[in-house]
C-alpha cells in the first residue's frame, strides 16, 4: 500500500509539471517561425490548408 500511494504522488506530479508546459517560450516560439519560413513543419500540406482557411 505504501509503494501505491508513492507511485500516485509521483504520477500526480508529474502530470501537474507537465501540463503547465503548454505555453512556448521565446526559444519555442522562434523554432515554429523558422519551421514555418523554410516549410519543415509534420504534416505541412494539412497546417498550410487549415491557416489558409483560417486566415492565419
Amino acid at each position: 500500500m505504501k509503494s501505491f500511494c508513492c507511485i500516485l504522488a509521483t504520477l500526480a506530479v508529474s502530470l501537474t509539471v507537465l501540463s503547465s508546459c503548454k505555453e512556448k517560450g521565446p526559444a519555442g516560439k522562434i523554432g515554429d517561425k523558422i519551421d514555418d519560413a523554410t516549410d519543415s513543419r509534420p504534416a505541412e500540406g494539412v497546417r498550410d490548408a487549415v491557416e489558409k482557411a483560417t486566415g492565419n
